[in-house]
């Protein structure tokens, strides 16, 4: 049954209440006061959203899932684009609690994805748990890897020592049997995605000496960390900090290439997340 404008008014003001305690940190009562709205408007998908914030903040995570999940189920029936960007984001965040880092980052992605189609302040909180889910992704598969592969090794050399290998293969130092160069420099080009490197420099803001989250470009085409470049900009004075050039907030241009050249590293070379989580 459809709430009534009179359940969306008491709805609207259990909300407030709701928001109220959330802000004074009292999340339990706030997610009483939102349940208490979400049982006279079961189809206003904000509720869900507020709801599963403060069960966040509780790490309620079941609660998270279920309320990101409720929220989504309403895309195309009255929640905005932003209640589905949110749902998004906390089932993200749940989905990488209970350790499903891939589903987690999907999430995550289509979540940043709105965020930054909107511009939305949250965007980089977002990108930060993505990097997260990211990094931590790549660590069990790189564990993986590097188990499966120690025990390839092992096998390999047991079969060579059993049929007294004639290609000029010898024992270690160890005493066991090396595997031949040309074996070795496979599980050297196999291992290439778990070994760490140093992040090309034009890939690194040289105001905050991380990796890029959000790039922008100034007058003089120079790129900086836009939170970077907006503090320099408000609190030391317009002008671009390395040229000295002139310039004001409003000449600050999305650098949408580098962003993008970026993230395809950060996909090539994913230990790289871990330098922006």
């Amino acid at each position: 049954m459809a709430s009534t404008p009179a359940d969306r008014k008491a709805a609207e003001s259990l909300k407030t209440e709701g928001n109220a305690f959330f802000s004074k940190g009292k999340f339990s009562a706030a997610i009483e006061k939102y349940t208490e709205a979400v049982t006279l408007c079961p189809d206003w998908a904000v509720l869900y959203v507020n709801r599963g914030m403060a069960a966040r903040k509780l790490e309620h995570w079941g609660r998270v899932e279920e309320d990101a999940g409720a929220a989504l189920a309403l895309v195309g029936a009255g929640a905005s684009e932003r209640d589905a960007m949110k749902g998004h984001y906390l089932l993200g965040l749940a989905m990488a609690a209970g350790g499903q880092h891939a589903r987690s980052k999907q999430h995550l992605r289509k979540a940043l994805d709105a965020a930054r189609e909107a511009n939305d302040s949250i965007k980089d909180e977002i990108w930060r748990e993505l990097a997260s889910a990211n990094y931590l992704l790549w660590q069990a598969e790189s564990t993986a890897r590097r188990i499966r592969h120690g025990d390839m090794r092992k096998e390999l050399a047991a079969l060579l020592a059993a049929q007294q290998p004639t290609d000029g293969s010898a024992p270690g130092a160890n005493g066991t049997l090396e595997l031949p160069n040309d074996w070795q420099e496979l599980f050297k080009t196999a291992a290439v995605h778990d070994c760490a490197v140093e992040a090309p420099s034009t890939f690194t803001c040289p105001l905050t000496m991380e990796i890029f989250r959000d790039p922008v470009v100034t007058p003089s085409g120079r790129s900086y960390e836009r939170t970077a470049l907006l503090e320099h900009l408000k609190k030391v004075g317009r002008f671009d900090p390395i040229t000295r050039q002139p310039m004001t907030e409003a000449q600050v241009v999305p650098n949408v290439s580098l962003r993008a050249a970026i993230e395809l590293y950060l996909e090539e070379h994913p230990w790289g997340w871990g330098e922006v989580k």
